[in-house]
């Protein structure tokens, strides 16, 4: 979702029209790895369950700020606190999270809900930790 100039895709803040049963956008809600981003990208990391990538990127973005600038164009969104229980292959994952609300597949208004959005993020993070070499 980080385009080659560096800037985050909107397209990608939208529900995807090949999974029908997808309710919700899922992000992560740092707060709840405790303090310091050091910390929180370090256990997200740690405990994320798709595959990083070494150019991937995490996209940060004030949730509530998102809520109310879209809020303004679309009054359904909503975000909910969504803890995925620990699996035979994965540990627990208290920061999961799902905007939900967002219009389905491709329309006008999902990718004016995702350009929103976009203006919301405010910092990218590298999927792997940079370390110096």
């Amino acid at each position: 979702m980080i385009q080659e100039d560096g800037t985050v895709d909107g397209s990608d803040f939208g529900l995807r029209s090949a999974r029908p049963d997808e309710l919700g956008l899922s992000v992560t809600w740092l707060e709840a790895f405790g303090l310091g981003k050091n910390h929180q990208f370090g256990e997200l990391r740690r405990s994320f369950r798709l595959r990083l990538r070494p150019k991937g990127r995490f996209a940060e973005m004030s949730v509530g700020t998102g809520i109310r600038e879209v809020g303004k164009e679309l009054d359904a969104l909503r975000v909910v606190h969504d803890l995925l229980a620990a699996t035979e292959r994965f540990d627990a994952f208290p920061s999961h999270t799902e905007i939900i609300g967002l219009p389905p597949g491709a329309s006008d208004q999902t990718a004016m809900v995702g350009d929103l959005l976009v203006e919301c993020v405010v910092y990218t993070h590298a999927a792997i930790s940079e370390r110096p070499g």
